[in-house]
């Protein structure tokens, strides 16, 4: 059985937990998914799910939570800030924190759904953060590390030894 692609990378650099979610999305051709990730003590990293086929997103934010988070001031940290920081979710501090985490299920339906019907071997990786639940299927794994420094995540996150 071939290993999983994020088994190595889990291995070398991402922790299952506890990193920080600073930006994700498409790739400008469309294929391909790409996820700018801060670890604390490690750096700051792209990863790149390749030949993304199926993708289902969805919110952790409680209903609750949405409702007293509607309005434009929580989208602007600086905005939020001014309206004498309201309780609710504040989307504008632009990156999630990933708990519970990165899950690799050891058998995916859908991942051996779609490995069936393109012939080549298919993943399926869950990524659950304060703000969003993702699931991908995809085919390999690219990782670039963009910097030594992770500082939002440094800055929130104690170091256990």
């Amino acid at each position: 059985m071939l290993e999983h692609p994020l088994q190595s990378v889990i291995r070398d650099w991402l922790p299952e937990i506890d990193f920080g979610v600073m930006s994700h999305g498409f790739a400008p051709h469309g294929r391909d998914y790409d996820l700018v990730l801060e670890v604390g003590r490690s750096g700051t990293y792209k990863l790149t799910l390749t030949h993304v086929v199926e993708m289902p997103l969805d919110t952790r934010v409680s209903d609750e939570a949405w409702c007293r988070s509607w309005g434009d001031e929580m989208i602007n940290y600086e905005a939020w800030l001014a309206a004498g920081e309201p309780e609710g979710y504040v989307w504008g501090n632009n990156w999630s924190m990933a708990f519970p985490g990165l899950s690799i299920p050891a058998e995916d339906p859908s991942a051996e759904l779609w490995t069936k019907k393109l012939g080549k071997p298919m993943h399926a990786m869950r990524l659950e953060t304060d703000r969003f639940n993702l699931i991908v299927v995809f085919h390999g794994v690219k990782t670039t590390k963009l910097s030594e420094l992770a500082p939002l995540v440094e800055q929130v996150l104690i170091p256990l030894d």
